[in-house]
């Protein structure tokens, strides 16, 4: 289950952060791949829906996470 959870959650991050358009695209991936799993594991494998969570719940993921979202608006 945690291996799944784990390529959902990769899959997720390659539609967040594209790296042909962002150099930094791995640390923003990085920066919220632990938020995502904690914050919003409910709604993995659904990459919509941990994004819409992740933006939801600013306040409870880490500053570095915050900082990579920004590039997603």
């Amino acid at each position: 289950m945690k291996v799944r959870a784990a390529l959902a959650f990769g899959l997720f991050c390659l539609i967040l952060a594209p790296v042909a358009v962002r150099a930094d695209a791995q640390q923003d991936q990085d920066a919220c791949m632990m938020d995502a799993q904690v914050v919003c594991g409910q709604f993995i494998p659904d990459r919509e829906r941990v994004a819409h969570c992740l933006m939801s719940n600013r306040s409870r993921i880490s500053p570095a996470c915050r900082e990579a979202i920004k590039h997603f608006k």
